[in-house]
């Protein structure tokens, strides 16, 4: 745990300390110096006394007379560097001990075990309720598990980390380029990389996490560009820690020959309390083909080359039930099976040019296609009206799209909305969709494209899992159907209000300090919604030509990677109800990568 070897040991070879604060009771333990790492032990939780059960028995209510509580009433286990001590807790009956039966919350953090011994077992830090009975007498104890974690790394000594820990002054030069202030961060993905320019060879720095149940200091050396990664079971034990909650980040410098640090970041992330769900499908443009991330994944699969397909097969859909691949390049198969991995249609076989499909809409159960009506976007797409069956390629008859071409269809996850660009109006609008007829009804016109020759082009609806929301870009038009023309910005509006029109400015960042400055805004496009809400929020993946911290730089040319956002799942009318972006773990750097589809994982059993 933490890199600690079997008999307990940092992995500097120093004897791991551990401590035990308790409440309600006169016991102080200290396994070793034990102070906490801002300078201070760590937060006790006051002295309240048990939750007692007091019964009299002529009263009728049975058992012993008398009070019953456990000592102590709160107890902190702090797991410092991976070591955590047993405690003991005491059931009491008016002041004297009784054995009694001792049970504790169904949780991972820890337990008790029938002697009232208490071990923290997680390795994660968070609370937990510990009980005792004794006949009909109850009595409830409070456990708090503190996280904190120190860890050395290169040439730093004693009165370096004195200096470093005091910095109070902001850094003149130094800035933090990546995460950014704001963001909100799953659980279960890889920890994300610390990433600040401005700093000089020999610089020291400090990197410290703090929330009211953790406290993980690492002092290190990161020569220019400079960057820290955390090891993954540290962060794990972290995000498992600050689930639902908000992590606080700062990077303080010690310059060499300088009398004191500064500050670099002082910032704050909201850590989901749930993982993203489902897989994300996304066009790598170097290879020519869809490429697949999974959730926690570190690198990208790249199952289609598996499969021989070595052709252009980027212009793609995926069902939402991710199930459905639809491919619209330059190869002949037309529906992939992303259960079994194996080809499912050649559409030249029922007589249809091979690109027809090209960034078609797929329902989320992946049995109707509607083909692209945009004859602007490259490729170039098919263009013909109606709804074809997914697997025959013919064409469906009383669909309601007789005669009717859509522009860049999509279907909502819940299979309720079928979002689209109106072929001759060029608004946002929507139909409602029957899964058992496949027919849609009750067309509605939600955005008009409006006057601004800046933002007149609406590109790439997304639908919310429950048919409520739609998310798309806005940019020039026709410029705006490729990200290399016109800049693109990031909306939200009500599939059932029209007129309800949000500028996601948070996740565009229109006013965040970026340290690459305007360079960064105003190039984000195609958003798409991952098919499940978890956490509170629904989720976004969207393409992107900012750079990314300084690992990904250059020109808007030269950059395009995947993004993730939240957005609070109930938007208010008028509320912007983004939040600031995060890098999609697992992509390749070096590679231009657009069009992320985000589907169930592909054996999802409600897939």
């Amino acid at each position: 745990m933490f890199g600690c070897s079997d008999d307990g040991s940092r992995g500097d070879g120093t004897a791991a300390s551990a401590s035990v604060t308790m409440s309600g009771g006169s016991l102080t333990q200290t396994g070793g110096a034990s102070e906490a790492s801002t300078g201070e032990s760590p937060p006790t939780t006051g002295a309240p006394t048990s939750t007692p059960t007091t019964v009299d028995p002529s009263s009728g209510g049975g058992g012993p007379e008398g009070v019953l509580v456990i000592d102590p009433a709160a107890v902190m286990i702090v797991i410092d560097n991976g070591a955590a001590p047993a405690v003991q807790l005491t059931a009491k009956l008016d002041g004297a001990p009784v054995k009694a039966t001792w049970s504790s919350e169904a949780t991972f953090l820890g337990k008790v075990d029938d002697n009232g011994v208490v071990t923290a077992s997680g390795g994660f830090g968070g609370h937990f309720g510990v009980e005792a009975s004794y006949d009909s007498l109850k009595a409830d104890a409070d456990v708090e598990v503190f996280l904190k974690h120190e860890l050395v790394i290169g040439d730093i000594t004693d009165a370096d980390k004195q200096l470093l820990d005091g910095a109070v002054d902001q850094d003149p030069t130094a800035q933090l380029a990546y995460p950014y202030d704001g963001m909100v961060f799953p659980t279960g993905l890889p920890a994300p990389e610390l990433m600040w320019n401005g700093t000089t060879a020999g610089d020291k720095y400090l990197v410290h996490y703090t929330h009211e149940l953790l406290d993980v200091k690492i002092y290190t050396t990161a020569e220019p560009p400079s960057r820290y990664l955390i090891d993954q079971a540290i962060w794990d034990a972290m995000a498992k820690t600050v689930a639902g909650g908000e992590l606080k980040l700062r990077i303080h410098r010690l310059v060499l020959g300088q009398p004191s640090a500064t500050v670099i970041s002082d910032d704050a992330w909201t850590i989901s309390a749930e993982p993203l769900i489902g897989s994300v499908y996304y066009w790598a443009n170097s290879l020519g083909r869809v490429l697949r991330i999974n959730p926690g994944a570190n690198a990208p699969e790249d199952f289609l080359a598996a499969g021989g397909q070595n052709g252009c097969s980027t212009c793609h859909s995926v069902s939402a039930n991710g199930r459905t691949l639809i491919l619209g390049g330059d190869i002949s198969v037309s529906n992939w099976d992303l259960a079994s991995n194996a080809s499912k249609l050649d559409i030249t076989g029922v007589g249809k040019p091979i690109r027809d499909w090209a960034m078609a809409g797929v329902s989320a159960d992946g049995a109707v296609v509607v083909e692209n009506g945009e004859t602007s976007l490259p490729g170039p797409p098919g263009g013909h009206d109606g709804m074809w069956d997914a697997l025959t390629g013919t064409k469906l008859a009383n669909t309601g799209l007789d005669g009717v071409l859509l522009n860049m269809p999509a279907f909502s996850a819940n299979n309720k909305k079928l979002a689209f660009v109106d072929h001759n109006s060029h608004a946002l609008s929507v139909y409602d969709f029957d899964e058992a007829l496949k027919q849609v009804t009750n067309p509605l016109e939600l955005v008009t494209p409006g006057n601004d020759p800046a933002l007149n082009g609406i590109t790439f609806p997304s639908v919310m899992p429950d048919g409520s929301w739609i998310t798309y870009h806005r940019g020039a038009y026709p410029n705006s159907l490729d990200t290399r023309l016109s800049q693109g910005f990031l909306y939200l509006a009500s599939s059932s209000m029209p007129g309800a029109e949000i500028r996601l400015a948070n996740a565009n960042g229109d006013v965040y300090p970026f340290v690459a400055g305007d360079r960064d805004r105003g190039w984000n496009y195609e958003p798409t919604f991952a098919p499940r809400n978890s956490g509170g929020y629904a989720w976004v993946v969207f393409t992107s030509r900012r750079t990314f911290g300084n690992r990904s730089v250059g020109t808007k040319d030269e950059v395009k990677q995947l993004w993730m956002m939240a957005i609070d799942e109930n938007p208010m009318p008028g509320v912007d109800p983004s939040h600031p972006p995060f890098w999609m773990p697992g992509q390749d750097v070096t590679t231009l990568n657009m069009r992320g589809f985000w589907a169930l994982e592909k054996d999802d059993p409600g897939g």
